[in-house]
């Protein structure tokens, strides 16, 4: 398992911080759709007295796509809420289980999200949004993406939990001040 995993670790890295660069500007991108469309609404309704419907599904739909391209920001970075206060008081083999455990819950969780977000395509694909009419299945797209990246992602964590159990777990937040 260490020289398989060890023997895809460049790749394994390529994936993290392409997809991270990715997820980066979609997320960008996608906040400035939303503050053009709603800088557009505010300036029709102050100047012009009139104002735009189609802002909100396109702010929303924005937002979805923020949403969870910062949650696959999150997993990348291994940064998800934790509850390490309590698993350090436990002995090391014994803190060693309990992160592969959550790791395998984490995955589980997202391939059921993602199950059921495929199926939810099949069967929103019928139905419209009321005022641009663009299909609804439109607002399951980002959840399949991040969902998607986060399995992926979680699944590279989890085996380099497991080829290389020496490791410490990936700590996020700031990086410590030099001083």
């Amino acid at each position: 398992m260490r020289s398989f995993v060890g023997r895809l670790d460049p790749t394994f890295d390529r994936y993290l911080k392409t997809s991270g660069f990715l997820l980066n500007w979609i997320a960008v991108i996608m906040f400035c759709v939303m503050l053009g469309a709603n800088s557009y609404n505010i300036f029709l309704r102050t100047v012009l007295d009139l104002g735009t419907m189609w802002h909100q599904e396109v702010s929303i739909m924005a937002a979805f796509w923020i949403y969870f391209a910062a949650y696959g920001l999150l997993s990348k970075e291994d940064g998800f809420i934790r509850v390490e206060f309590l698993v350090e008081r436990f002995r090391p083999p014994i803190q060693y289980w309990i992160f592969v455990m959550v790791r395998f819950a984490i995955i589980a969780f997202h391939v059921t999200l993602f199950i059921f977000c495929i199926k939810t395509f099949k069967l929103i694909s019928i139905y419209e949004t009321p005022i641009l009419q663009w299909p609804e299945f439109l607002y399951y797209i980002p959840l399949a993406v991040g969902t998607f990246d986060i399995i992926t992602t979680e699944i590279i964590h989890l085996l380099r939990t497991l080829a290389f159990p020496e490791r410490p777990p990936v700590k996020a937040g700031p990086p410590p001040i030099a001083g």
